[in-house]
């Protein structure tokens, strides 16, 4: 029992690593061809007609630098920094970031309060739309640190798709919690949003950075219809895909970093994520639900599963089964790390408790659809359906 579930345990990490390389491949492929021959209706996008939109909110001690990694990475672009109206600490920030480069063209929105039946960030975003002025916008959340091989890598997406997103790639912020943040990040996001998109157009998109030409934006409607929508990147994705359109998923990574400032703040970042993407394997057809399933909620049960299997009953076979799995997954993880972010970052023990987690928190999840996000907690009981609740 023990040795089969190493073994199927390896073989789905390696499949899906498999499938990772293949799509990196795919990607740069296609964006060559797209570069030396454009397709019709998406001609390149220059560095200067970008508008780089940022909803912020105060409170982590590193917001200042990733809102200056922003002007360095963006330099030709025009920012917009989306604060709350009541958010004094987050517009001293801002303001202290922008004095660090007075030559980037940056314009601080005050944002009145958010509606309780709106989601926050859809909300601000809508705010921003008449600014955005220019051929091309992205959406960077203000724990992201972009860089200019990532800005590229997104307006190269918008050669061949309709939005480019990027990958996520955690820098380890202060305290064991953070560092057990980005070890679950680092080790599952190339693992898992690469994978869907080996075959073609990426199935989600990632709500840390993308990038979209503006006139998409307004043939879809614009920001506004999505306010009633709790989870924005989700929102975006299924307008996109609904309307026929394709998602690249770069492979350049965008590194982030947040404070974790103990395990209930852990806990409940986990668990807002994970009902969110509840929602979206909700929001697939049934095929690509139970696909999803396989992919992402099975490698975490068969681990939990090998491991409380062998703990149950010892023995020199069960734990060479144990040792040789978990050997093999960190190769696997720290081999797909080099090969997309040039190095690895696989941090063993972090990286099992996390993942030995996942199936108690992906659980605690379905069960309690309560988060507590930017300040405001919600019940969901869909993307469309959520209920501001009392603290």
């Amino acid at each position: 029992m023990v040795v089969g579930l190493a073994a199927a345990y390896v073989g789905v990490l390696v499949a899906k690593a498999a499938l990772a390389g293949t799509a990196v491949a795919r990607r740069r492929a296609r964006v060559r061809a797209a570069a030396d021959r454009p397709e019709p209706g998406r001609p390149p996008v220059e560095p200067a007609d970008l508008t780089v939109v940022q909803p912020i909110l105060s409170g982590d001690p590193q917001l200042e630098d990733a809102l200056v990694a922003t002007l360095v990475a963006a330099p030709r672009a025009r920012v917009l920094w989306l604060v709350d109206e009541d958010d004094v600490e987050g517009r001293r920030v801002a303001s202290a970031a922008r004095s660090r480069h007075p030559l980037v063209d940056v314009e601080v929105v005050d944002c009145p309060p958010c509606p309780p039946a709106a989601s926050p960030k859809a909300f601000k975003l809508a705010l921003a739309e008449t600014r955005i002025t220019t051929a091309a916008f992205a959406v960077v959340d203000d724990d992201t640190r972009i860089t200019a091989d990532g800005v590229a890598a997104l307006l190269d997406g918008l050669r061949v798709a309709d939005v480019s997103t990027g990958l996520p790639c955690y820098v380890p912020g202060p305290g064991r919690w953070s560092r057990l943040l980005a070890a679950f990040v680092n080790d599952q996001a190339i693992l898992a949003y690469l994978p869907t998109s080996a075959s073609g157009s990426a199935r989600a998109l990632n709500g840390m950075t993308w990038a979209m030409r503006t006139r998409t934006l307004r043939r879809l409607g614009g920001f506004g219809p999505l306010t009633g929508l709790l989870a924005d990147d989700l929102a975006i994705a299924s307008r996109v895909r609904g309307a026929g359109g394709a998602i690249d998923q770069t492979d350049v990574p965008q590194f982030v970093s947040t404070s974790v400032a103990d395990g209930r703040a852990y806990r409940r970042l986990m668990h807002r994520w994970l009902v969110f993407a509840g929602l979206a394997v909700r929001a697939e057809a049934a095929g690509w639900r139970i696909a999803l399933v396989v992919a992402y909620a099975l490698p975490s049960a068969l681990l939990a599963g090998l491991v409380a299997g062998a703990l149950a009953r010892p023995g020199t076979v069960r734990a060479g089964a144990v040792v040789g799995a978990l050997a093999a997954r960190s190769a696997v993880i720290a081999a797909a790390q080099r090969t997309v972010t040039g190095r690895a970052r696989h941090d063993p023990a972090h990286s099992l408790a996390a993942e030995l987690a996942l199936p108690v928190q992906f659980a605690a999840a379905l069960a309690v659809p309560r988060i507590t996000w930017r300040s405001r907690r919600y019940v969901v009981h869909a993307n469309d359906r959520f209920e501001p609740v009392a603290r």
